[in-house]
């Protein structure tokens, strides 16, 4: 597929809900590791942290952003009413369901040791949100 600046690339998706840990790696090992707001949803984070570990190529980029846990369920209910009081109820009571499923980032933290990524950076980027960053 043409992109627009002129490079051409293959866009591959990887159903990471549907592995089996350990997955082999594809045959050519990605350059670009992106996930948004998956972590919060795998009942065990490891699937998604070795997952980008086995099928990156060496110094892939990685950007995972996900929902950062409030520090209490009134945190949360208030983030509802800051940025979703205007959505369908269905949608409000998904959204505080995904912000108390997610994570912290020092549970993060010690999912990527684990992992073997604790090079990677943590950043909170806003209220609800936070990045891993860096390269394998």
């Amino acid at each position: 597929m043409a992109v627009r600046n002129g490079f051409d690339a293959e866009l591959r998706e990887a159903r990471a809900l549907e592995l089996r840990l350990p997955a082999p790696p594809p045959d050519a090992r990605y350059e670009l590791l992106f996930s948004n707001s998956l972590l919060h949803h795998l009942a065990d984070p490891s699937v998604l942290w070795t997952t980008l570990r086995l099928w990156g190529s060496p110094g892939a980029a990685v950007f995972v952003m996900d929902l950062l846990r409030p520090a209490s369920r009134t945190d949360a209910e208030s983030l509802v009413e800051r940025h979703a009081s205007g959505e369908p109820d269905v949608l409000r009571r998904d959204f505080l369901h995904s912000l108390l499923a997610a994570y912290r980032p020092d549970e993060v933290r010690a999912q990527l040791g684990r992992a073997g990524l604790a090079d990677l950076r943590i950043e909170t980027v806003s209220d609800r949100h936070f990045v891993v960053w860096g390269a394998l």
